[in-house]
């Protein structure tokens, strides 16, 4: 339950604090939450959270290049809302 929490707590300061990052952290843990809540599994849902959260932004680290990132941040961010 504690691992649950810490998941949500995750997403919510994400959500205040560094919105751009809301397209990695939300599935990372939704992931972690499904293996380490619904499975039963939870140094599988770290590891899971962990790579989601690091590696894959570092993978996507050319797209930085090509604005699709900042695209995607504005389109998060869009003040019309």
């Amino acid at each position: 339950m504690v691992g649950l929490a810490l998941y949500g707590a995750v997403v919510a300061w994400c959500a205040w604090q560094l919105p751009t990052t809301l397209p990695f952290v939300v599935p990372a843990a939704a992931a972690g939450v499904l293996l380490h809540g619904v499975r039963a599994r939870p140094w599988l849902g770290l590891v899971a959270f962990a790579v989601l959260v690091v590696v894959l932004p570092f993978l996507m680290a050319p797209a930085l290049g090509t604005g699709a990132l900042s695209d995607l941040a504005e389109w998060i961010n869009d003040p019309q809302w």
